[in-house]
């Protein structure tokens, strides 16, 4: 099956966003579907809405997006789709919404604060989700859950977050008043050796509850299988990787992985990434999988610690830094002026968890 996978990348910008599209030839339809899955910041969003009007639809007078996939509601990745609703005619705009489920947040909560009050506090709270509501109700864009086992096509499935998993999370965040228990952590740069036989990452790390929610989506196409991932970190990535087992698919046969939260160090472990990507593989082994991972110009993402675990299991690591990355298949034709990106390479110093 024909299809390209865009990671977009601009040079002004220094906070890492998420900025992806991708379209794949369906042979019932005759045609290309194409998707958006996050939107990033607002020049994200620019930069995106120029790149779909540029690439995959080339002056067509009615440009269409089948699908907008919001996979959670963070700004670096909500905030910029909301250039794609303004500017292209959507068929489905696929999110979560907290808002929907306030009886069901209130029963398993300890109803410290009244449900007409938790709903205005949480759409205060996550405006750029509800900005994409707005929008969404004006041009009469259907909204749709994004939950585990939810099939977008026949190729597209959603592999978490559940409906439970999501309104728990939901409980836990620092942004619903009624649970609170997560903590930032702040990642120092310092410099730890590491061989390719060594690996540092940790198995107790975590990350915040708006990431866990995450629409995880399993794209099949046929030749190939794509995972993206969004900010998703260990609870929704195994809960996802749970869910695709129980359906005879075993995301270690993926062969395009978007790396986690710009390649933080608290989504990932070497347990779930035995488990979604496979073992570690002798140094000199033959790479056979890709991933993209999104960061700004001038960021300190990914951390090496992340992508040399990515490189031990065979897999060429791309960074968008100032530039667009696209992953095809062989299939699809050329473009004018693209060149081959250039592969990171493992480091000897990763660093300091201290």
């Amino acid at each position: 099956m024909k299809y390209e996978l865009d990671f977009i990348g601009i040079e002004e910008h220094s906070k890492d966003a998420d900025a992806i599209c991708f379209r794949y030839y369906d042979n019932i339809l005759k045609r290309y579907v194409v998707v958006v899955y996050d939107g990033g910041l607002q020049k994200y969003g620019e930069a995106l809405t120029e790149h779909l009007k540029k690439y995959y639809f080339q002056g067509e007078s009615n440009p269409t997006i089948d699908y907008v996939i919001c996979s959670h509601p963070d700004q670096d990745h909500a905030s910029g789709l909301t250039e794609i609703l303004h500017n292209f005619s959507v068929k489905k705009l696929i999110m979560n919404r907290p808002w929907l489920y306030i009886d069901e947040l209130y029963k398993i909560s300890d109803k410290k604060i009244i449900p007409k009050t938790l709903e205005d506090r949480l759409k205060e709270d996550y405006p750029y989700i509800k900005a994409l509501e707005d929008i969404a109700n004006e041009k009469n864009i259907k909204i749709e859950e994004g939950f585990q086992g939810n099939k977008i096509t026949s190729n597209l499935t959603i592999l978490s977050p559940s409906k439970n998993f999501y309104l728990r999370q939901i409980l836990e965040s620092h942004k619903t008043p009624l649970n609170s228990k997560f903590k930032s952590i702040k990642e120092s740069i310092c410099s730890l050796i590491e061989s390719w036989t060594n690996e540092l990452l940790r198995e107790d790390v975590n990350t915040s509850p708006e990431n866990e929610s995450s629409i995880i989506v399993l794209g099949d196409m046929e030749s190939e299988k794509f995972l993206l991932t969004g900010d998703a970190g260990l609870l929704a990535l195994n809960a996802a990787a749970d869910y695709a087992e129980s359906y005879i698919h075993d995301l270690k046969a993926v062969k395009f992985y978007q790396i986690p939260h710009h390649g933080g160090r608290h989504n990932v472990s070497t347990k779930l990434l035995n488990r979604i990507v496979g073992e570690t593989k002798p140094k000199n082994c033959t790479f056979d999988k890709t991933a993209f991972v999104s960061v700004a110009a001038n960021s300190d993402h990914p951390r090496k610690m992340v992508t040399n675990a990515f490189i031990r299991r065979g897999v060429k690591v791309y960074e968008t830094r100032n530039k667009t990355l696209c992953h095809h298949s062989s299939d699809m034709p050329t473009r004018a002026g693209w060149i081959n990106a250039n592969n990171l390479v493992f480091s000897d110093k990763v660093e300091n968890w201290e």
